[in-house]
């Protein structure tokens, strides 16, 4: 009787062990190669966007981005460099996640892009920055292009809580857009995205503390969450990476090795 007990006991051990291993057991993300990050300290200050999106997509990308990064200049990796690094590492770049230009008119400009919101003017000195930029983004964008990308997401961005770069931050991104769509417009066997988080009553300007930390510029991570649902509805709506694979298809499995 003593033995059977104990074999009850064991068997029972057994099974709540094998209960709590399927209990724990939580899906991997598929790691995608072909998919990089590149851009500044909105993606790189906490790296909570990625891990959002990882959440929503159930796939990791490799990252490159760099805080404080401009398009051009500065005292870290530019993001065209950081372009650069990444093909350097894998050739095999199907999508780009990407933003850009913030540092340029924040800390480029050096003062010369403030302006009183809603009605002043920007320099002259401003608008040679903005030229500047979106002559290095064209840039981009084209060797990426050329380089055989075939899906380019461009997250823009959202007011800061520093009311005299409102007015920058709307002909910046504005001339941003008009820019990407033209550049889509002359490629239309590339998906070119731009997402506008002003478009998002979540980012409206009149909310601006709720949404960035004490600096009035990074992102909260729940703002950061937020900004990678707008990449991921975007991604979802144009069919960009709805696949487990860089070859294209769906992986056999989809358990993450829960199964």
């Amino acid at each position: 009787m003593k033995r059977r007990s104990l074999a009850l006991v064991a068997l029972l051990g057994l099974a709540v062990a094998g209960l709590a291993i399927a209990v724990s057991c939580t899906p991997t993300a598929t790691q995608k190669n072909c998919v990089v990050w590149i851009g500044d300290s909105i993606f790189a200050l906490s790296g909570e966007e990625a891990v959002a999106l990882e959440d929503l997509s159930n796939q990791s990308y490799r990252t490159y981005y760099v805080s404080g990064a401009q398009m051009e200049g500065g005292l870290v990796r530019t993001i065209p460099a950081q372009y650069t690094q990444a093909k350097n590492a894998d050739r095999n770049i199907r999508t780009v996640l990407m933003n850009g230009g913030g540092n340029d008119v924040l800390i480029g400009a050096n003062g010369s892009c403030d302006a009183s919101y809603p009605n002043g003017t920007l320099s002259q000195a401003c608008y040679n920055i903005i030229n500047k930029v979106e002559a290095v983004n064209n840039s981009l964008w084209q060797d990426m292009i050329n380089d055989g990308v075939k899906n380019i997401v461009d997250q823009g961005y959202y007011y800061s809580s520093d009311r005299n770069l409102w007015v920058v931050s709307d002909v910046f991104q504005n001339r941003t857009k008009q820019e990407f769509a033209n550049m889509a417009a002359k490629n239309p066997g590339v998906k070119m995205v731009f997402i506008e988080p002003k478009d998002d009553p979540y980012f409206d300007k009149s909310r601006v503390s709720t949404y960035t930390i004490s600096d009035g510029i990074h992102p909260t991570d729940a703002a950061s969450a937020k900004l990678a649902d707008l990449m991921w509805n975007a991604m979802v709506a144009n069919n960009i990476e709805q696949t487990t694979s860089c070859s294209g298809s769906s992986s056999s499995s989809s358990s993450g090795g829960c199964n």
